[in-house]
């Protein structure tokens, strides 16, 4: 066997023996739109004690890519820690120690969405919870208000989310 043979065999092992144990999800009013994401369109990665949460409209992952528009949710803050319970309220998003975008209306394969907003750090409303730390299983609860660079802005609303780092 090649080298090239034995580390494509290696990598297909690796990939093969990583599998979801945990169905994701994430639900959230976002203004008047029920959004809501599967188990295939969600994605988190901490990295130390940052984390990154985003989430596309349920089927945004499928193959052929759905012809419908589709919306994403990306929740960027730090604070971090493995295996452990986070809350954060306004003053560490008031600290720029958050980012919280969501982009309404994007083509399957890219382009502009129809909106984009992004997290107004003054609101009294922004609130981010791990309730839950279980292994790599992470349940919580948020909350944001939104605005957008026309003065515009959204509530996200009831947010919940059921969540795996399926990282290597």
């Amino acid at each position: 066997m090649t080298r090239m043979q034995t580390c494509l065999a290696f990598a297909l092992l690796a990939a093969s023996t990583v599998h979801a144990e945990e169905q994701q999800s994430l639900t959230a009013q976002v203004g008047d739109i029920a959004f809501e994401s599967g188990d295939a369109d969600i994605t988190l990665v901490p990295i130390g004690d940052k984390f990154s949460l985003s989430a596309a409209t349920r089927g945004a992952a499928a193959w052929p890519p759905p012809k419908t528009r589709i919306d994403r949710l990306s929740i960027t803050c730090d604070g971090f820690t493995d295996g452990k319970p986070l809350v954060l309220e306004r003053k560490a998003f008031e600290r720029s120690v958050c980012d919280v975008t969501f982009a309404e209306g994007t083509q399957s394969m890219g382009g502009t969405p129809d909106a984009e907003y992004r997290l107004d750090k003054d609101s009294a409303s922004n609130r981010f919870e791990i309730t839950s730390a279980n292994g790599k299983v992470y349940e919580g609860r948020f909350t944001f208000r939104l605005k957008d660079g026309k003065g515009g802005s959204i509530d996200v609303a009831n947010g919940r989310f059921r969540v795996e780092d399926r990282q290597l």
